[in-house]
């Protein structure tokens, strides 16, 4: 009896969903982005990143310098299908002082037609709005994200035997 409820236990908290509140700020025109982590009132991860040339200037949980070049397009892709949005609130803030009427008008009827469209096709709640301010102009995203351990174990067990294989190939 002891053995089956310690085995239920450990297959509830493989399986059970783990929420994470995701924040993201970017900087239109200093080509630089904020993205924050948050796992219930705990920073997981914080990451100030800036375009310097073809290199992406990280600062933060990590501290390093990645050349665009070698980012592995297909692991990021493995990594983001074990993630499900439950919530997406995306909101446009623009300088007032330097905004055109139309390009304002253009802007909200794209960012509502894109928002009936995400609400149509995806299984998740999404709200776009688009603000006047007069800071610069940024774009902000919050999510509410989920997974689970066993399909991000997966995930990256099949990442880690895919870059084993490239380099036992190469040798």
């Amino acid at each position: 009896m002891i053995v089956v409820t310690a085995t239920l236990l450990f297959m509830m908290l493989l399986f059970a969903p783990i929420y994470l509140k995701a924040e993201v700020v970017l900087y239109i025109e200093k080509l630089s982005a904020y993205i924050s982590v948050k796992f219930g009132i705990l920073r997981v991860f914080g990451e100030e990143i800036d375009l310097a040339g073809s290199k992406l200037h990280c600062e933060g949980t990590v501290n390093a310098d990645v050349e665009i070049k070698t980012i592995d397009r297909k692991s990021s892709v493995d990594l983001l299908k074990c993630i499900t949005v439950e919530k997406l609130y995306l909101s446009v803030l623009n300088n007032t002082a330097k905004l055109n009427i139309r390009y304002a008008i253009a802007q909200n009827t794209l960012l509502a037609l894109a928002t009936a469209t995400a609400c149509n096709l995806f299984h998740c709640q999404f709200f776009s709005e688009c603000i006047g301010t007069t800071g610069e102009d940024r774009i902000c995203a919050k999510t509410l994200i989920n997974f689970s351990v066993a399909e991000l174990s997966f995930c990256l067990l099949k990442q880690g035997v895919r870059k084993w294989k490239t380099c036992r190939s190469k040798k």
